[in-house]
């Protein structure tokens, strides 16, 4: 009888037996759970996101209505994921943007302009969620501000104007109390039925103020501007007699860019080598004898800020 010889090879016989151990299937196991965690975490974070985009998308986009109330616009929005911007304007204006932080609910009533415009409102809620709309409005009431020109010719002329009809406008300097304030009322020009300017002329007080002028149409929109002068200051003419002599003392905090005399019909003209001047407390002082009879002095001082002082006066000797 033949013998069938074993080929096995004894190397795998002894891996099988490893593999057979008992620490082999444990490491197996514990492979195996570590695989199943990882996967079972995988799919709680998918289906996380999936369930959080999902109430995301459920959420309604922002809503506005757009109605009116006499001469104003009524806007009213609403979101369920709270409005993070509101933003408004009337056709090409600028545009009036307000943030809401989160608010479910805002309205906001504004006049609406004279003539036809159309009021464009956008929102955006906190999930970036944008909704805009447009209506067109005719409004019959004045809401235009005044304007108040600071700049005209000199800068101390100021003029008021208004499309329609200015009621008054008024001014005083910043550091006075209120009871300062002057009014001016507008009144019609010529051939007008109503009015539409009015033009202020001021005085700067010396040193640096701040004028601040209000104006008032007749539908009582209100404008307010301020401006800040360096006044000027004109310079000062002393004539006095003693005896025989007249004296002529002139002043100026800043000197003097011309001063010309006139004393009975002699004219004099200041200029830097003039001996009567002093450079180090801004006098100019000239004195002149007395003839019998009338004498006649005439003074025109400029100074070196352009501001001009003129005197005219007679004298009777003895």
């Amino acid at each position: 009888m033949n013998q069938i010889l074993s080929t096995e090879d004894p190397n795998k016989k002894k891996t099988k037996q490893k593999m057979n151990s008992p620490e082999f299937n444990k490491i197996v196991k514990v492979f195996a759970i570590a695989i199943f965690i990882f996967g079972a975490a995988l799919i709680g974070v998918y289906s996380y996101k999936l369930i959080n985009k999902s109430k995301i998308n459920k959420i309604a986009k922002p809503e506005i209505v757009l109605d009116q109330v006499e001469d104003e616009a009524t806007i009213s929005a609403k979101a369920e994921g709270g409005i993070e911007k509101i933003t408004y304007y009337w056709d090409l204006n600028d545009k009036t943007e307000k943030s809401l932080n989160g608010t479910s609910e805002y309205s906001e009533s504004i006049a609406i302009p004279k003539g036809t415009n159309t009021l464009t409102v956008k929102v955006i809620d906190r999930n970036a969620q944008e909704f805009e709309t447009s209506k067109e409005y005719t409004g019959t009431k004045d809401t235009e501000k005044p304007l108040i020109d600071l700049d005209k010719t000199d800068g101390t002329n100021i003029t008021v104007t208004d499309e329609t009809e200015l009621a008054y406008a008024t001014y005083r300097w910043e550091d006075e109390p209120e009871e300062n304030t002057v009014k001016i009322e507008a009144e019609p020009k010529e051939g007008e039925t109503v009015a539409k300017e009015i033009n202020i002329k001021i005085t700067a007080k010396k040193g640096t103020n701040t004028l601040i002028i209000t104006a008032v149409d007749a539908a009582g929109n209100t404008e307010i501007s301020r401006k800040t002068y360096v006044g000027k200051t004109d310079p000062e003419i002393d004539v006095y007699r003693e005896g025989d002599k007249l004296y002529l003392k002139i002043t100026h905090e800043l000197g003097f860019k011309k001063v010309e005399f006139s004393v009975n019909g002699q004219t004099l003209a200041y200029d830097q080598n003039f001996s009567g001047y002093d450079a180090t407390k801004k006098e100019l002082f000239y004195y002149f004898n007395l003839k019998e009879g009338k004498n006649e002095v005439a003074i025109v001082a400029t100074s070196n800020e352009d501001t001009q002082k003129t005197y005219v006066g007679q004298c009777q000797y003895p």
